[in-house]
């Protein structure tokens, strides 16, 4: 597959990401209170963390001994995500 995901990109990827944005007290965190107060605001935020992680969920779809019907699950998630994040 031509537009496989090598090791080299997603390591660049998550370590220019600011994970700690995405904790408890960082800029991108949410509460439950936040989700009923502006959930668009909450959206943003989950995408956000999905779009630094998301490399790293097809490269596990692309490992050989993780059973099909996980990838499929994955690869089902993702997709949702992608539509949801566009």
């Amino acid at each position: 597959m031509a537009n496989e995901i090598t090791f080299e990109q997603i390591e660049e990827k998550i370590n220019n990401a600011d994970l700690t944005a995405f904790a408890s007290g960082g800029s991108k965190h949410f509460s439950i209170a936040d989700i009923h107060a502006d959930p668009g605001s909450v959206l943003v935020k989950v995408c956000g963390i999905y779009h630094v992680i998301h490399p790293i969920l097809e490269g596990v779809v692309l490992i050989p001994i993780i059973p099909r019907k996980w990838k499929e699950g994955l690869k089902t998630f993702m997709g949702l995500m992608d539509t949801l994040c566009s």
